[in-house]
């Protein structure tokens, strides 16, 4: 995902990396990924700030966290 404001690349880490660097064991931090729908190689984290309403239940706009731009969902 991109800001639509200022640009910034909102793709995070990729999410089997961050449990490679947790638990230091590629079989374990695969394992774990995949709870989260990812591989070795595809699936990141977002870096997009969710605002979520309570009352409709759902998240309705995004932030973005390097120039606070706020765009609908």
């Amino acid at each position: 995902m991109i800001c639509p404001k200022c640009k910034s690349n909102l793709d995070g880490e990729l999410i089997f990396d961050t449990f490679m660097k947790k638990y230091g064991n590629e079989q374990k931090a695969l394992e774990t990924a995949s709870m989260y729908g990812a591989t070795k190689t595809e699936g990141r984290w977002g870096r997009q700030i969710g605002i979520y309403d309570m009352e409709l239940d759902r998240t309705t706009e995004w932030r973005c966290p390097d120039c606070g731009h706020l765009w609908i969902r």
